[in-house]
């Protein structure tokens, strides 16, 4: 089991005890089920236990689990077809942002998305999950387009928040995030927004605007991230 925070450790030592015993019985030839059942039942009984009683912050890092999945694999997991759209038709095409007609259940939506990366490379690609203008306005278009079809919209969220680059200030970032505010407030199509991980500030509100809005578990939603907070207030990252 591959840990990322701290407290995950107890987890990760009932899930070793477990391989070991499995290569015992497999190298002697045992029959050790009765010891695998026992074990898998206190790692099924402290997951739950770890997970019902997160802190505050602990819950922020579980929305940061690298394992957590992202927009294109709950397209992949419950869409029956996806065909992605790509670019703003004014700037270029935002890696940050995903979104096209997908099929669910033999319904048309229009799916958009934050999309982060799993490794290094990936995350330059997509910037870290933190989009430009031209996401926000890609967004935009195929709301617009999906008005046009009257076909629904959902949104996935998933950002550390919008690019605050200067270049991105330069193409209009706020104009690009409170045009969007404006536009899906009107939308004549219903939106389901879902925030699937993080949600901070303007760069989730700008994909966030909808007839509904639903939070997975250890999912947050906030004005700013717990560490820029508390740097405000307390001129620190430690009372995050």
């Amino acid at each position: 089991m591959k840990i990322s925070f701290d407290f995950e450790k107890p987890l990760a030592e009932l899930q070793q005890q477990i391989d070991k015993v499995i290569q015992i019985e497999d190298k002697n030839k045992l029959d050790m089920s009765a010891t695998l059942a026992e074990l898998n039942t206190k790692l099924d009984d402290a997951r739950k236990e770890l997970y019902g009683n997160l802190s505050g912050w602990q819950k922020v890092q579980i929305s940061r689990h690298p394992e957590r999945p992202y927009t294109l694999q709950y397209i992949e997991l419950m869409c029956d077809d996806f065909i992605e759209m790509h670019g703003d038709r004014t700037v270029g095409d935002d890696k940050a942002i995903v979104g096209g007609f997908a099929s669910i259940n033999g319904q048309t939506v229009m799916i958009i998305g934050h999309q982060k990366g799993r490794n290094t490379k990936e995350r330059q690609y997509r910037n870290f999950g933190m989009a430009n203008p031209e996401g926000y306005r890609k967004a935009l278009r195929l709301m617009k387009l999906a008005e046009k079809f009257n076909k629904p919209v959902i949104t996935l969220i998933d950002t550390p928040g919008a690019f605050p680059g200067l270049e991105a200030e330069e193409r209009g970032q706020g104009e690009a995030i409170a045009r969007n505010l404006l536009e899906m407030s009107v939308l004549k199509v219903p939106i389901i927004c879902v925030i699937i991980g993080e949600g901070a500030s303007g760069g989730a509100l700008g994909i966030g605007i909808g007839d509904r809005v639903l939070m997975l578990d250890n999912s947050w939603y906030s004005v700013i991230s717990p560490e820029n907070c508390s740097t405000i207030l307390w001129k620190t990252w430690e009372n995050k």
